[in-house]
């Protein structure tokens, strides 16, 4: 997954069930084709032929003149869905012409892939009265959907705008669309404009990846109506006006839900004692609804993100009481499991307590959560009675925060580090919000054995509890160095890149240091190509600065990770020839060289060619450059991250010249038996296997099921690598507020502003499924040292019966790529298999 455009969008559903509609009965044919997406991916699909039930459209009436027929427009973005985007979509909206057949697989349909509003401006030629307006469209099956809006704009000077209705609830206000799984083609309509203007612009935002369109027609009116002045201000930038509406439509949403808990929680109360509550939640309702836009600049997510979410918290924390609920609940929730800004322990919820098993020199985590009712909003945190005396400097605590999302929720997942007093952690916990406090054990260096502590919470309002610590530590050690390979195309060999600034480089690579990412990546500006002649001798030797800068930031990485982009010639020299394979090992000679002048092996060197490919030109160049760095410098690991559609003659040859192999771990679930087969199959001839995972948006995505569980898949499949596309990727946002993101807001794990980088939930699961496999990798080295030792079998029989089911048994849950946040699981399941692997682990260590 290497540096690309902004415009693709990840992890996108292609719309691949085709249905013919003509006349007659529905009598399916299926039949298996090819069809590639947007980003250059190919899947092999099932597709279905069918005569089906004619969908019959409600009629529309004769509205008049189509004053845009034959006229001019524009389109932003440009349309580019690859089945019928062709050099006549520049014309097609207004030609008259309606597609026949299948919509969005018809030349004659313009069509748009990803996220984001799609604006189409036609220009009248003069200022014109306008009645109504038509969009024509079709949607229903294959995730193409109805448009969420279609707002429609006029000017008469092409300079200042004026908003004048949704076509699309004007035409709902008259017709329904079909529902979803019911293929149908529709004019979206309405003839109750009543204004004027030579340029008309259409702004539709898709549900949620496709738009496609045939034909917009615009209905003349009255001509009386050009004197007529317009009902709405002007807007001089309305791409600008509809970002700030629809952010503030989405913090709207989120303050919405809020008072959706609060509300659920007063119809509980005699209505007697409701009265004065429900006031106070219906003006708060009115406050949402009337929210003016909220300035970005300097605005940070972090819940409640303003006075008005704070009220509404307020209320909640009233209603609580009302409730007769107590003051201040510490209660326990796992820490994978989600958690809603307001969410309170259910019936039987276990009490608060912290119980973590590790090794010494590890990294384990725990939680509790603290729900507030009371009129204080810090609490003190007092850990005593373990190793290390009060507060040992071991454990660090964290604020979970709630993070408002683009997507239709706020999360619980950033870790920013609690303020700490001189004798104890400072939490604060906003009235009528449930705080998560999470402590992470680092590296302890204390004596084997159960350690039994407490945690004294205590409020400057009088409340008190005390929560149980308990720390075992069992007598075996974590490694120094983690034997899985792990990166994340963070391209620290650059100052910027994505979220990497001058300001916060040093923190992002410290932090992912600790986290065990060993298998860094750079640009291809790292590996200069230096100059060579025809026989491959070196003219000018490639300038190493900027590669010898990385090496530095990174002095104990297992691998060196570079994303080489590489083309179809080199240094002058066209592939295929004999001073192409001359000049690429040079080249390649050069830089294993270059490694051992660092104090490095080669083989410490991997290269990504050609990035995700799929097809037999991309095949073909990585074949071309792998065999002749191969014939030169065979130590240098060639890798490449494929997304093949099908087994043909140049991916197996290019499998065959590759030394790692390292699929999508999306397509490997999806792709099945013929994908999995292939994969084991180069493995046994000695290829290397990794995992990649690059999937969005992120925010929304479980720790566990999209982070942790990678490294349990890993160790599951023989694969020595793990990679998430991108440790550095903030969406061009700061993590703390992702509302103005373009495409889908941020990739990273962690939490980064231009300045700084915060520890989250999803690197941690990184970090914790690092360990895992470790500790898979432990067990499987104490078993087979035993065996070749002589080891009784039965004694060796348990521990290999658990290597055998573990990964099956914590995976058992995501048998399909189910990454949301919101499934319900038992993400318990990860620490019990590992305490068994630990015990298992003490068993071996006795033989």
């Amino acid at each position: 997954m290497a540096q690309r455009g902004w415009s693709v969008m990840r992890s996108l559903v292609l719309p691949v069930t085709i249905v013919m509609l003509c006349a007659g009965a529905l009598v399916p044919t299926i039949r298996v084709i090819d069809i590639p997406d947007q980003a250059g991916q190919v899947r092999v699909a099932q597709v279905i032929l069918a005569q089906a039930d004619e969908q019959v459209a409600p009629e529309m009436p004769d509205l008049g003149e189509n004053i845009a027929l034959g006229r001019p427009y524009t389109m932003e973005p440009q349309p580019g869905y690859s089945y019928c985007t062709d050099p006549d979509d520049a014309t097609q909206l207004t030609d008259g012409e309606y597609s026949e057949g299948y919509f969005w697989t018809q030349e004659s349909t313009v069509g748009w892939s990803g996220t984001g509003m799609k604006h189409i401006t036609i220009d009248l030629g003069e200022d014109l009265p306008i009645r109504g307006i038509s969009f024509n469209t079709a949607a229903g099956v294959a995730d193409v959907r109805w448009p969420a809006s279609i707002l429609a704009f006029v000017s008469p000077d092409g300079e200042s705008w004026y908003e004048i209705a949704d076509i699309l609830q004007l035409h709902l206000a008259h017709s329904e669309l079909p529902e979803f799984g019911e293929y149908g083609v529709r004019r979206i309509w309405t003839d109750e404009l009543q204004t004027h203007g030579r340029y008309v612009r259409l702004c539709i935002e898709p549900t949620p990846n496709y738009l496609f369109c045939d034909e917009i027609e615009v209905f003349r009116g009255e001509d009386a109506w050009l004197a007529q002045a317009y009902a709405t201000e002007p807007l001089a930038d309305v791409q600008d006006a509809l970002n700030r509406r629809r952010i503030t439509r989405l913090i709207a949403e989120q303050f919405q839900r809020d008072l959706a808990a609060v509300q659920a929680d007063l119809e509980e109360l005699p209505v007697a004692q409701r009265a004065e509550l429900q006031g106070r939640a219906d003006e708060l309702s009115v406050a949402i609804a009337e929210m003016a836009p909220i300035e970005m600049e300097g605005f940070v997510a972090v819940l409640p993100m303003t006075t008005l979410e704070e009220e509404i918290f307020r209320l909640q924390a009233d209603v609580w009481r009302a409730q007769g609920k107590p003051e201040v609940r510490l209660w326990d929730k796992h820490r994978w499991d989600p958690l809603a800004p307001s969410e309170e322990p259910g019936a039987g919820a276990p009490e608060a307590a912290v119980e973590v098993a590790m090794m010494q020199g590890e990294f384990r985590a725990d939680v509790f959560n603290i729900t507030n009712a009371s009129d204080g909003e810090w609490l003190r945190l007092r850990i005593s009675d373990l190793p290390g005396g009060p507060n040992p400097e071991y454990i660090s605590v964290h604020e979970v925060e709630h993070v408002g999302t683009r997507w239709f929720t706020s999360v619980a997942a950033a870790l920013p580090l609690a303020k700490r007093g001189p004798n104890a952690w400072e939490i604060y916990v906003p009235r009528g919000m449930t705080r998560q406090v999470w402590f992470s054990i680092n590296r302890p260096e204390v004596e084997p054995g159960l350690h039994e502590g407490v945690i004294d919470v205590s409020s400057a309002t009088g409340f008190s509890a005390e929560v149980p610590f308990r720390l075992r530590v069992y007598p075996l050690r974590f490694p120094d160095e983690t034997t899985l390979l792990v990166g994340g195309w963070s391209y620290t060999d650059s100052e910027a890149t994505y979220g990497i600034t001058p300001e916060n480089r040093m923190a992002v690579i410290e932090h992912l240091q600790e986290h065990f990412v060993n298998a860094p990546w750079a640009t291809g500006s790292s590996i200069k190509s230096g100059d060579f002649d025809d026989e491959g001798n070196v003219i000018e030797p490639p300038d190493t600065e900027r590669f010898d800068r990385w090496l530095d930031l990174w002095p104990d990485a297992k691998m060196y990770m570079v994303f080489a982009a590489v083309g179809g010639s080199f240094n002058g020299a066209e592939m295929g020839t004999q001073m192409f394979a001359n000049k690429v090992g040079a080249w390649a000679r050069f830089w294993a060289d270059h490694m051992v002048e660092r104090g490095k092996r080669p083989d410490q060197l991997g290269l990504l060619l050609v990035d995700e490919p799929h097809g037999q030109e991309q095949y073909d160049t990585i074949t071309a450059w792998a065999k002749a760095i191969e014939a030169a410098a065979p130590a240098i690991v060639t890798w490449e991250d494929p997304q093949p559609p099908r087994v043909e003659a140049s991916l197996l040859e290019m499998f065959a010249a590759v030394d790692v192999l390292c699929p999508y771990r999306k397509q490997y679930y999806q792709k099945g038996g013929w994908y999995h087969d292939l994969l084991a199959e180069m493995q046994q001839q000695g290829k290397e296997l990794w995992f990649y995972s690059a999937d969005g948006p992120a925010r929304s995505f479980d720790p566990f099921s999209y982070y942790l569980l990678q490294e349990w898949h890993a160790f599951g499949i023989g694969a020595r690598g793990s990679n998430f596309w991108a440790f550095g990727d903030n969406g061009r946002v700061s993590c703390w507020n992702e509302y103005p993101a373009p495409g889908r807001g941020p990739y990273c794990p962690t939490y980064i502003d231009e300045t700084s980088i915060t520890a989250a939930k999803y690197m941690e699961a990184i970090r914790e499924g690092i360990e895992d496999y470790e500790y898979l990798t432990m067990l499987q080295a104490r078993v087979e040292e035993l065996e070749a030792q002589g080891a009784p079998a039965a004694r060796l029989a348990p521990a290999k019966e658990l290597l055998a089911t573990a990964v099956d048994r914590v995976m058992a849950m995501d048998a399909e790529p189910t990454y949301t946040w919101d499934q319900p699981k038992d993400r318990a399941v990860q620490d019990r298999v590992r305490i068994e692997v630990l015990e298992a682990l003490m068993e071996l260590s006795e033989l």
